[in-house]
């Protein structure tokens, strides 16, 4: 395995400077996340830059090592979205024939930007559904066309890239940074990040943080070696990863202090915290933020550091990520009640089971003439956390025979 050297990372930033383009983000004070965790929080706004999404410096130090020889044969990279569209950004702009390998469960709007960022420039070929699949694919075309890969994560040169932010973060922060919370998804962003403070501010901690539905670096470094995760979420799409590099993982195991795991729920009540604030972020570019729960009492009176890592979201998810975080939090039950048939149940049951500030936001179920009872699906929202245990309550001595069934992940897809 090629070595990362302070040098190789000094010489990177030092092209990004150079550019006619602007790769330097800001880091930005968060006041309400400072006095929520009793610490110094910054934030490092990769989500700023200009495709939003910091995979622009690990795709540009990518281009900017290839021979004017490698230019011309045509790139082939391969990604579920955010890294092909830093390399369509860059075959556009360097003017170089490319072709993006998607899994065919990538999101229709994120082709589009694709597309949008290469124009004619670049050519997507959707295949398989997964990473994986695509991958094999565009090295199958790699060998049949003789075109050069530029991958997103295996990639010695874009962990070079991405470790550019650390000498940002080091440069702009006012005083000793104490803990820096980073993204994982394949590691190429906690790999670059974690060499950089290792050489150059040993004592500041680096936690990667993953969601708990694509952990497969948690996973790996549990078992010691690297393993592929079975099956894997696709709620944060910028990080979901069935298996990682092992160039990111021997990194990561060396250099990271630490590495957490989260909620999807809490990504998404995360998100919506931080839209609140002014900040648009992606399921992935929420993780670190999302995880400072876990280190509330290590992190007070400290100098922190979460790096927002993209904020390509499309809006339309939104209701999605407020019925994940409704459940997380506890504010939203699915039921499924045993309904008695008998004129007025419904009625009776909104005025019996309900508090003044609790809502049905969806009930589903269908009266039979020859049963007599059946089956209803009843969603309940409520103002505070404790007052489900008062519903609860409340169907009992209604005699209702009820199941909470928010853990049931096929009704949760069918609903949310």
């Amino acid at each position: 395995m090629q070595s990362i050297t302070i040098p190789m990372i000094t010489q990177a930033h030092r092209l990004q400077k150079d550019s006619t383009l602007n790769f330097r983000t800001k880091l930005q004070r968060s006041l309400k996340l400072s006095e929520k965790y009793h610490c110094n929080i910054h934030l490092k706004r990769e989500d700023q830059q200009q495709i939003r999404v910091f995979k622009m410096r690990g795709a540009f130090n990518s281009f900017m090592s290839l021979s004017q020889e490698q230019r011309t044969k045509g790139l082939v990279t391969v990604s579920d979205g955010n890294f092909a569209e830093a390399f369509a950004f860059f075959c556009n702009h360097l003017k170089i024939k490319g072709t993006v390998f998607l899994p065919e469960v990538c999101f229709q709007w994120k082709i589009e930007i694709i597309q949008k960022y290469g124009k004619d420039y670049v050519e997507i070929r959707s295949v398989g559904e997964s990473f994986d699949e695509a991958e094999a694919a565009a090295q199958e075309y790699i060998k049949q066309h003789d075109r050069i890969m530029i991958h997103p994560c295996d990639n010695v040169k874009a962990i070079i890239g991405n470790a550019t932010i650390g000498i940002e973060i080091i440069e702009d922060f006012p005083g000793e940074v104490d803990y820096v919370f980073v993204p994982v998804g394949a590691g190429a962003l906690a790999a670059g990040i974690a060499t950089y403070f290792k050489a150059m501010s040993p004592n500041t901690k680096i936690i990667g943080v993953q969601p708990d539905g694509a952990a497969s670096m948690k996973a790996s470094f549990d078992a010691k070696k690297i393993v592929t995760i079975e099956s894997m979420s696709r709620f944060c799409d910028g990080s979901a990863v069935k298996t990682v590099p092992q160039i990111t993982y021997d990194i990561c195991q060396r250099n990271l202090d630490g590495l957490a795991v989260v909620p999807e729920g809490k990504v998404s009540s995360t998100i919506l915290e931080l839209y609140n604030q002014g900040i648009a972020v992606e399921p992935a570019g929420a993780l670190a933020v999302s995880v400072l729960d876990q280190y509330a009492q290590e992190i007070k009176d400290k100098n922190v550091v979460c790096l927002i890592s993209g904020g390509t979201v499309d809006l339309s998810r939104f209701d999605e990520f407020k019925e994940h975080s409704l459940l997380y939090e506890g504010l939203k039950y699915f039921f499924l009640i045993q309904i008695p048939f008998r004129p007025g149940i419904l009625k009776s049951f909104v005025s019996l089971c309900l508090g003044p500030d609790d809502e049905i936001s969806h009930i589903q179920f269908q009266k039979k003439t020859n049963r007599e009872r059946g089956p209803c699906l009843v969603a309940i929202e409520v103002a505070k956390k404790d007052n489900i245990k008062k519903v609860m309550e409340n169907m009992t001595k209604m005699h209702l025979q009820y199941e909470v069934v928010n853990d049931s992940k096929e009704l949760f897809d069918l609903l949310v």
